[in-house]
């Protein structure tokens, strides 16, 4: 098992610093925020070290080894960078609005304490959308690996945003085929009743009829608009 990861001990073996971040997903990681801040910071400015370089070798020579060697330390770094925002998200989602106490005004609001150390809300939001969909920033990931890439902040955010937009597009249909379902159940409601008055209202006018209350200029109407009739509810049998 993997020891607690400190700035400290990325002077002793960096290769083994980033492979045990890497490794426990950032897990190892130290609960203070503050120590968090700086590996993220030193591990992401490796990152772009590395990636402006294997951006100028790939200019010069694809096939060279040195650029193989910095897209490599700059795709590990990179993860680690990553994991360490991860780290730094869960954190503070764990965070109270209210630091402290919280029936005196001795707390310290959330908002505050972050600010205190250099955390804009923008940034916060940023670090809490890895925190809540790590198997979004586990699979963006395992693609900078298969396809030899330095994953970014922004390509975990853009898929996050994607996979949002497809479960509220899910919902919304969901809502939609609920509704569909609905009314169209009400529909057949509505015709089992029309049914059932056009039942009683013919009765009535056989009644009437008797009387000679129909006049016979009215024959051949009642003739065309029963036929009509008949053909629809000849096709509605054919449906069901």
């Amino acid at each position: 098992m993997n020891s607690l990861i400190t700035i400290d001990s990325v002077k002793k073996d960096e290769e083994q610093f980033i492979t045990d971040i890497i490794t426990t997903k950032g897990n190892n990681l130290p609960a203070n925020i503050e120590e968090v801040i700086n590996i993220f910071e030193f591990t992401d400015f490796k990152a772009k070290a590395w990636k402006i370089l294997a951006n100028k070798m790939s200019k010069l020579d694809e096939q060279s080894d040195l650029y193989h060697l910095a897209l490599r330390n700059g795709q590990q770094w990179g993860i680690a960078a990553l994991y360490a925002r991860k780290r730094r998200g869960d954190i503070t989602r764990d965070m109270s609005k209210r630091i402290g106490s919280s029936k005196s005004d001795d707390g310290i609001w959330k908002k505050d304490r972050l600010k205190e150390i250099g955390l804009n809300p923008q940034r916060t939001s940023e670090d809490e959308q890895l925190s809540k969909h790590p198997d979004i920033l586990d699979k963006v990931v395992e693609s900078a690996k298969v396809h030899n890439e330095i994953p970014t902040t922004r390509e975990v955010l853009n898929a996050i945003k994607v996979a949002n937009a497809k479960i509220s597009n899910a919902r919304a249909q969901e809502k939609s085929d609920i509704k569909v379902a609905k009314d169209k159940t009400q529909a057949v409601k509505d015709y089992y009743d029309i049914v059932k008055g056009f039942k009683s209202g013919i009765k009535s006018a056989i009644i009437s009829a008797k009387y000679g209350d129909f006049s016979a200029e009215g024959k051949n109407f009642l003739i065309k608009k029963h036929e009509e009739i008949k053909n629809l509810m000849s096709e509605l049998e054919g449906l069901i």
